[in-house]
């Protein structure tokens, strides 16, 4: 018998540790479901879950980790991330990606690293595009749920695509006017979402960019057929909103998840209270208990982008192969940056980087404060990378999203439910995630600090428990 195990565990060893009883010894619980930490608890785990939790000597193990001081939290789930992303040249399809073979290589092989580095062990992809297989088929990335986008020939995101290979992103386009037993009709496409495997349907409730409204949107009588076919295949609806309009539009569709924060607020940009209007719309949102993602990371993107010094950020040398740094620092790498900059009539860089920064997030943290006073819960979900800003990391983001939480407000305590159980119950696998109890799947972090006394607790993990096999975090850093 081990009565020991080393943190440098090799990655090679995971399946074979999966299959050993592994004893979590003398460490403190810290989960949304207990009223406080449980301390000097021995925790075991067999066959990837949790078996048994006692305060009594556990005898019969294969390996033991020593939890002395340390604290043990449920791994964490991040509700919208896009893995077929590529933070700074986009999903993969665009011109930039295809140019660039080996940095696009480089960087998939990392990605599903990073995530579990700063502890995201499930993820939820709303949107998977077409290179979610490099994050599938990696030998150690966090448990995969995703959604499945259905649109049109008319509406975002489709009609803002030019080429055939940006559009081949979207599968499920649905002919509004087509009978139910078209093979392109709304109840068609849903049962062939749900037959794909994917958890839930996306739909983009946008007319335009900011206040434009030059997109059509899907009409009345096709949200009421998607929604109805979407309970017939048990499938949720997450809808991308993010101005006032559009989360009413949602809200009347019947949405379980809203993803965004509203940042736009139409007439009312100006005010600095939360108009009536709004308040009305976010009670709504309330009293249906419709899941509630800020996916602040969305906007500081944007706004970090446009600093010349987010580049050298030290956090993204554990987590960003070297390459992918170095091409950041090109001419070449600066097109969104450019693209920002024509939306904004020649502002200074600092001054756009200050409009996402101050004005978009402060009305996003009103929206978050008023709905934490209802006791909605609020869903951890970074978007990342929310647009081609490199600015925005893989498992980083997540890390900075829980950040912006606190800065809006939410305590640390809610910051551990929204990071874990309220995904969990939302997407409906808290049978298996959320918590540390027994019979759940052993995705859980060992941390050196308590995550309920600061938040940059979060980045002192010292190991990522995958399926009940530890993994070093140092042996997750990019190039090791």
């Amino acid at each position: 018998m081990i009565k020991a195990l080393s943190l440098s565990i090799s990655l090679l060893s995971f399946a074979l540790l999966a299959q050993n009883k592994i004893l979590i010894e003398n460490v403190t619980i810290i989960s949304p479901h207990l009223q406080a930490p449980k301390i000097q608890m021995n925790v075991l785990i067999s066959d990837g879950r949790i078996t048994e939790i006692t305060d009594k000597d556990v005898i019969s193990y294969d390996l033991k980790i020593n939890g002395s001081g340390k604290f043990l939290t449920p791994g964490l789930m991040d509700s919208h991330a896009h893995v077929s992303s590529i933070p700074g040249m986009g999903f993969g399809v665009e011109p930039v990606a295809i140019k660039k073979p080996k940095l696009v290589k480089a960087y998939f092989e990392q990605q599903p690293r990073s995530f579990l580095y700063y502890g995201v062990t499930q993820i939820l992809d709303p949107n998977p595009g077409v290179s979610f297989d490099y994050f599938t088929s990696a030998p150690h990335h966090p448990d995969y749920f995703r959604c499945e986008v259905l649109t049109s020939k008319n509406t975002f995101p489709y009609v803002e695509k030019t080429d055939a290979l940006s559009r081949s992103m979207f599968t499920y386009l649905i002919d509004e006017s087509a009978e139910a037993t078209a093979v392109n009709s709304v109840e068609s496409l849903v049962g062939k979402v749900a037959n794909s495997g994917a958890s839930c349907i996306k739909i983009y409730f946008e007319d335009g960019y900011g206040n434009a409204s030059q997109w059509q949107t899907f009409s009345t009588n096709t949200l009421k057929r998607i929604k109805i076919a979407a309970e017939k295949f048990n499938l949720l609806i997450v809808a991308h909103a993010n101005a006032l309009d559009m989360q009413q539009l949602a809200l009347a569709a019947d949405v379980d998840v809203i993803a965004h924060g509203m940042w736009n607020w139409g007439q009312y940009n100006r005010e600095k209270d939360i108009p009536k209007e709004i308040s009305n719309t976010l009670d709504i949102m309330i009293n249906n208990k419709v899941g509630y993602m800020p996916t602040q990371r969305v906007i500081a993107g944007l706004g970090e982008v446009m600093l010349p010094a987010i580049v050298n950020s030290p956090e993204f040398l554990s987590i960003t192969p070297k390459s992918l740094i170095d091409w950041y620092k090109t001419t070449e790498a600066q097109w969104f940056k450019e693209e920002l900059r024509i939306g904004f009539d020649g502002m200074p860089d600092q001054s756009i980087s200050a409009a996402f920064l101050y004005g978009r997030i402060g009305k996003g943290n009103k929206v978050i404060q008023y709905l934490r006073s209802s006791n909605l819960p609020i869903l951890l979900a970074s978007d990342f990378p929310g647009s081609p800003s490199f600015a925005n990391q893989p498992g980083l983001t997540t890390y900075q999203e829980m950040k912006a939480m606190v800065t809006a407000g939410l305590s640390l305590e809610e910051v551990l439910a929204a990071a874990t159980i309220n995904n969990a119950k939302q997407f409906r696998i808290d049978k298996d995630y959320g918590t540390v109890e027994v019979g759940k799947i052993a995705n859980l972090l060992l941390l050196e600090s308590n995550p309920l006394d600061a938040i940059e607790s979060w980045d002192s993990i010292e190991t990522i428990i995958l399926h009940g096999s530890p993994i070093a975090r140092e042996n997750l850093v990019v190039n090791k």
